[in-house]
This record gives structure tokens, C-alpha cells and sequence, in this order.
């Protein structure tokens, strides 16, 4: 019986030690799988781990609770998309990385916006809806169930671009048609596809500069997958002199592609809380941009971004979205600067305008030039918005009053300047502001 005891007691050492052997090895199998975990792209165990995230599968109870918890300043609620079967979410969110990356950075790195980085001053808060009293972009879209929010966003920043160069704002606003980037210049690119989605490389974007698009009227939109109307591709369309990408996460950069080119387009990582976004400022854990190029940081949505607002220092973007009017705050949201990864991939597009010339010649010959008018104030009661009014040299007695709310350029002379009527400056260049018919002067040397 002794015997028999201290073999048990043996026995149940040596498992004893093994047991423990068993659990060090376990638990540095698991510290070594955390590790490398959090390496992967894309992990999110350093975005703000501190805080609860939200959950795919998150109810509105859920999310609540975590904002909550975690501090943050909005408000969830049911829609149409959060109450969408998972699914067709599947579907409705169809972004990925390109099969063949580009990994390029727009057409030449950042473009011309770096001669504009630190040069102006940029406002706490700017908004491309209410600029000096004038909306440069058309209402909310919706894109209905088709997976195609890549043709909403290219669209918004391309109106927003062409607004503003050529001068359009409130109902003369630019509507170019989803329709075709998504139904007809699919055909040509094999980054985006009708309802299938697109990949990261922005493909829409070089369509819009090789190809161009055509006005809504000619393609309407309709959320369903379906062929090109062929008869759109002979329709007149807006073709875009070039698209750059804004470096990742740079807010200064951001702000600055937007005051100088328009509404920018960008992508964000859309979760339950955003799908459920019903007002005040949103905020997540997603804000790094970690993959490399960091452009490719996993998203799964496009949208533009049409201003910000600094905010005391808690500062927002403010996010056009394609889900309809009745989602969020009439359409749109306030996004923290970095959250859902907004800043990882915002690009812009560049609209040259076409300047068109008017000649001014008091003998009525313009050189030969047309069309030719005798006074200037002919000139600027006859020309649409934008033209250059090139004048003959010499004096020009005339109080000039704008015929509208519009900007025209004049310029003295064809080869030299011409003065003014007080004879005690020459002007070079002038504009005929948008101030109640009030001329203004943009240059002016002084002698």
C-alpha cells in the first residue's frame, strides 16, 4: 500500500510538470499568434485599442452602448442600409485591391497642388455648399442598391471641380451622369464595374480624364446592372485635364486640394456604426493609414468631401455621401478627420478651363480679330462668363457697370496696356467682380 502511494504521488508530479510545460508552451504560442496578427495589413489592434470598436454584426443597442463608452459625439439609428441583409452588403460593399496594382500616385506624384501647400491661409471652417453665399454643388444622389458609389464620388468631385473653374454655382450646376462612368466607361477599364464595384487604383478617374462624361440628361441613373446606352458616347461630354492623389492622412493637403480644385473624392471603412451614422460628429478606431502604399488601407466605400471645420481643435470633415437624402444629416456627415481611414486615399481632379476671347476696338477693325466690339461696355453687356476681353490700346472714358453677377477678365491692348480714364494709372488687368455689379480690380499698376 505504501508502495502504491508514493507511485501515485510519483505519477501525479510528473503529470504535474507536464501540465505546466504544456500551458508556458500554449501561452507563447498565443503571445507569438497576437504578434503576429497585429503585424498583418490592414490590423486594427493599434488603432485605438483602448477603446471598444464597432462590430459587423453590431445591433443599434450595441453601437450605442459603445459610443457611450467610448465617448463619442453622434447618434445611430435604423436605415436602409444598416437594415440591409448582410448579404447584400457583401455585395453592396465590393472594394478590394487592384489583381494588377498600379501603385502609382495619381498622374506625377501630388501634382500641382504642391505650389500651393503652405502659400495661402487656410480658414477654420469651409464648405463648397455655402461659399460667399453660393452652392458650387448640386443636391445628394443615391445610388440605390448597385454597388457603384465609385461613379457617386468621381461624379460629386468632378462637378465640384467644374463648378468652380467655370464659375457655376446653385441651379446652374454641373450634373454629370453616374450612368455612364459606371455602365459605359466599365466597358474601356477593368478596375470598377457597373454594380461589381471597383478596386483602389481610381480607374474612374483616368476615365474621366482619357474619355471624359456626359450630363445626367443624356444618361439618367438607374440602380440596376445594365449595358451602355451606346447613343451617350455621341453625346457631348466634359473631359478633365488630370487626377492626383493627396498624401495619406495629411489634413493640410486635404484642405488645401479642396479650397483650390473643388470637392475631392475619398474612401472610407464602412462599419455598422457608420451604416447607422444619424447626425452630430462620427468617430471610430480606424485611423491609421498602414499598408504600403498607404493608399491601399483597406476600404470599402467612396464619397467626396466638399469642406471641414476645424471645430476648437475636434475637427471634421464634411462627407457627401451617395445613400439618398435621408440618411445621416440630409446626406451628408461629419467625420473626424482620420476616422473610417477618410484620409488615406482623398484624390482630386483639375478641370482646365477653356478661355474664350473678345476684342475691343473703338475703330472696329480688332485686328482682324472677332467677335469685335467699338466700346468695352458693349463687350461685357454681350460675353458669357469667364471671356477674356482683350482691348485695343488707349483711353476708354466709360464707367463700366456689370450686366450680372459675373466675372469677366480685361485685358489692355493685344501687345501693350491701355489707361484708365482718370489717366493716373495703368491697368493691366481687371475683373469685373460678383459683388451686386461692382468692379473690382484684381491688378492694377500704379505710376
Amino acid at each position: 500500500m505504501q508502495h502504491f502511494i508514493k507511485k501515485t504521488e510519483f505519477e501525479a508530479g510528473v503529470k504535474g510538470n507536464d501540465l505546466m510545460v504544456f500551458h508556458k508552451k500554449t501561452l507563447i504560442f498565443l503571445m507569438v499568434l497576437f504578434a503576429l496578427i497585429c503585424l498583418l495589413p490592414g490590423a486594427s489592434f493599434g488603432e485605438n485599442a483602448d477603446i471598444l470598436r464597432f462590430e459587423p454584426r453590431d445591433t443599434l443597442e450595441e453601437i450605442r452602448a459603445k459610443i457611450e463608452y467610448n465617448g463619442y459625439q453622434f447618434t445611430v439609428d435604423n436605415n436602409w442600409v444598416f437594415d440591409m441583409p448582410a448579404r447584400d452588403k457583401r455585395v453592396f460593399f465590393n472594394r478590394s485591391a487592384p489583381l494588377f496594382p498600379e501603385v502609382s500616385e495619381g498622374y506625377d506624384g501630388i501634382g500641382p497642388l504642391v505650389s500651393h501647400l503652405g502659400e495661402r491661409q487656410l480658414p477654420a471652417s469651409f464648405d463648397w455648399r455655402n461659399y460667399n453665399g453660393y452652392t458650387y454643388i448640386g443636391p445628394v444622389r443615391d445610388q440605390g442598391s448597385c454597388g457603384d458609389c465609385y461613379a457617386f464620388g468621381a461624379c460629386a468631385s468632378a462637378e465640384g471641380s467644374y463648378n468652380w473653374a467655370n464659375g457655376k454655382y446653385d441651379g446652374n450646376c454641373a450634373d454629370f451622369s453616374e450612368a455612364f462612368v459606371a455602365f459605359c466607361l466599365s466597358d474601356v477599364y477593368s478596375g470598377f464595374d457597373g454594380c461589381a464595384g471597383s478596386d483602389y487604383d481610381y480607374q474612374e478617374l483616368t476615365g474621366l480624364v482619357e474619355y471624359g462624361v456626359c450630363n445626367n440628361d443624356v444618361y439618367p441613373y438607374t440602380d440596376r446592372e445594365q449595358t451602355c446606352r451606346s447613343s451617350s458616347w455621341d453625346a457631348p461630354r466634359t473631359i478633365f485635364q488630370s487626377w492626383y492623389r493627396v498624401d495619406c492622412n495629411d489634413t493640410a493637403a486635404i484642405k488645401t486640394a479642396i479650397m483650390v480644385y473643388g470637392v475631392v473624392v475619398a474612401a472610407v471603412e464602412v462599419g455598422s456604426a457608420f451604416e447607422a451614422y444619424g447626425g452630430g460628429i462620427y468617430q471610430d478606431s480606424n485611423t491609421n493609414c498602414s499598408a504600403t502604399p498607404c493608399y491601399y488601407m483597406p476600404t470599402n466605400h467612396i464619397i467626396a468631401l466638399v469642406g471641414w471645420n476645424d471645430n476648437g481643435g475636434d475637427g471634421y470633415w464634411l462627407l457627401r455621401n451617395s445613400w439618398g437624402t435621408y440618411w445621416g444629416e440630409s446626406g451628408y456627415m461629419r467625420i473626424k478627420y482620420t476616422s473610417s481611414r477618410v484620409g488615406c486615399e482623398a484624390a482630386y481632379l483639375v478641370y482646365e478651363k477653356v478661355v474664350s476671347n473678345t476684342y475691343v476696338d473703338p475703330a472696329g477693325s480688332c485686328g482682324g480679330n472677332t467677335p469685335c466690339y467699338t466700346t468695352i461696355q458693349a463687350a461685357v453687356d454681350t460675353v458669357s462668363e469667364g471671356t477674356v476681353i482683350k482691348i485695343q490700346t488707349g483711353s476708354y472714358a466709360e464707367n463700366l457697370i456689370a450686366n450680372s453677377a459675373s466675372r469677366y477678365t480685361l485685358q489692355g491692348g493685344w501687345d501693350s496696356t491701355y489707361s484708365s480714364r482718370t489717366s493716373i494709372s495703368t491697368i493691366r488687368s481687371l475683373t469685373i467682380g460678383s459683388n451686386s455689379g461692382a468692379v473690382t480690380v484684381e491688378y492694377m499698376d500704379i505710376k
